[in-house]
């Protein structure tokens, strides 16, 4: 007779959720294999998830034996290592540093881990700009997890330029469309942008949560989910607060120019209006965004004026000078459709009366109209394309994110998502009772085993509040059970 081995089923499911950067769900796991008979001694890696699920407490308590002295010592093992995460994890500024030198003898797969603890520690002893700098590190050296890529943008967006509004744009449009093209797509799930916001803000950059939402907001516009968080940070004014003094002086420049014509003034007069109003609009813009510092302005403005992702679409430069030149050529046709209209059939005798005049009026009123509606063009063609962007994101959806058909079990380690639900109920059967006798506690999770019918391997289907759903593979492997085994002689 044989057994499943249960330490290996659940070293199987924590060591797929930890691949997937679920240390909570780890950390649960290895505490439940610790709890059964029969577990082997596994404290070091009970510690090591507690650190990552943030329980430092615990990961101190279970290496209590772990002497101080390991804090001066020239050589460490992994129990050494791990101790001193816990305490630097609790706020101990010898220890964090102990394990900051510890890092300088480990490379190869073991840095990774070593990496991981220094980030996590410094993080939960408020200690951001060392966390930032590892995660950073982190991301170079290492095919970089979920976690880690969210973790380095937080690092990438708090360290933007203060001086210079195109390195920081360029770090925040970067920062953005990774965060878009991490599974699940923004228009079926903001979990990355949101936990990235809240960092920023948990760090006081609220400039920086702001400018990534808007630049999500302008690349995706249908991320209907992304619009109510952008309207709880606004900062008051649109793309038009930043033109108002621009179109203020064009139209005073177009009545300036009336004027004269009307009273006879010279022309001079009238150029010198549309000079200084060229002027204006050039050089006079008021910050789009309030509280915010001139850099950070400039950088809202650009982002603001991002073209949404379409199909096969032109460079965004391109169609923002589309949408000007379209904005004003409709606007001229329009201006003279108008003007004919009143000069031909309302004010016929009247404009009889003053031909020049009346001409001369309208000509500035259809070029205020031009410049006008070049100003608008591009935030017109941005509403105007997204049908466009909706369809770009249906087949970004169908070519990119297709459904799991069947087997997984040789390809991935975890599902998530929608496709962890469609795995589930359509490959997957019920496991058996004694797999599913095995199923561990999670915290605040609605968790239940499956099997995968072909190879019989074990999946543990892990639902957490507002979270994705989540199935991770395990490890079927059996064993001797001796608790049977007779004593001598035959029956």
């Amino acid at each position: 007779m044989s057994k499943i081995d249960r330490n290996e089923l659940l070293d199987g499911w924590a060591t797929s959720a930890a691949r997937m950067d679920e240390f909570v769900i780890v950390s649960d796991i290895r505490e439940a294999a610790a709890a059964g008979a029969g577990a082997h001694d596994m404290d070091a890696e009970r510690a090591r998830a507690a650190i990552l699920a943030r329980r430092p407490a615990l990961a101190a308590g279970l290496l209590a034996d772990v002497e101080r002295s390991v804090l001066t010592a020239t050589s460490h093992s992994w129990r050494d290592v791990i101790a001193m995460a816990a305490w630097a994890a609790l706020g101990d500024a010898d220890a964090l540093s102990a394990l900051h030198r510890a890092g300088q003898n480990i490379d190869g797969p073991a840095m990774v881990v070593h990496r991981y603890l220094l980030a996590s520690a410094a993080d939960q002893a408020g200690r951001t700009k060392l966390a930032d700098s590892v995660w950073q590190d982190l991301a170079e050296v290492t095919e970089a997890t979920m976690l880690v890529t969210r973790r380095k943008i937080v690092a990438d967006v708090i360290r933007r330029s203060t001086s210079d509004s195109g390195a920081a744009g360029a770090v925040i449009g970067r920062s953005a469309r990774v965060l878009i093209e991490l599974p699940p797509l923004p228009e079926d799930d903001l979990r990355h942008v949101r936990d990235v916001v809240t960092q920023l803000e948990a760090r006081d950059d609220h400039a920086g949560a702001l400018l990534i939402l808007e630049a999500i907001a302008a690349l995706r516009p249908v991320a209907k989910e992304a619009r109510p968080l952008l309207k709880e940070r606004a900062r008051g004014g649109g793309w038009w607060r930043e033109r108002i003094l621009g179109l203020a002086a064009v139209v005073g420049a177009t009545a300036l120019a009336i004027v004269c014509t009307l009273t006879g003034l010279s022309h001079w007069v009238s150029l010198a209006g549309a000079l200084a109003a060229f002027a204006v609009w050039r050089e006079c813009r008021l910050p789009q965004g309030q509280g915010l510092s001139p850099v950070d302005a400039r950088v809202l403005a650009e982002v603001r004026a991002l073209m949404p992702d379409v199909a096969g679409s032109l460079p965004d430069l391109a169609r923002r000078i589309g949408g000007v030149i379209t904005g004003g050529t409709l606007a001229f046709l329009a201006g003279v459709a108008l003007a004919t209209l009143v000069t031909e059939v309302l004010i016929v005798d009247v404009y009889r009366a003053n031909v020049e005049t009346s001409d001369a009026i309208a000509w500035l009123l259809i070029l205020m109209l031009t410049v006008m509606g070049g100003a608008a063009g591009p935030h017109l063609l941005r509403v105007a394309q997204r049908p466009a962007a909706r369809k770009y994101v249906d087949q970004v959806r169908s070519t990119q994110f297709q459904p799991i058909r069947g087997c997984a079990c040789l390809t991935t380690v975890g599902i998530r998502g929608a496709d962890a639900k469609r795995y589930a109920s359509r490959h997957l059967r019920e496991a058996d009772p004694e797999v599913a006798a095995m199923v561990p506690t999670i915290t605040r999770a609605t968790v239940k085993a499956h099997q995968c019918p072909d190879s019989q391997t074990p999946w543990l289907a892990v639902r957490l509040p507002g979270r994705e759903a989540m199935i991770f593979r395990g490890t079927l492997v059996r064993v001797a059970d001796t608790q049977g085994d007779a004593v001598g002689g035959y029956l």
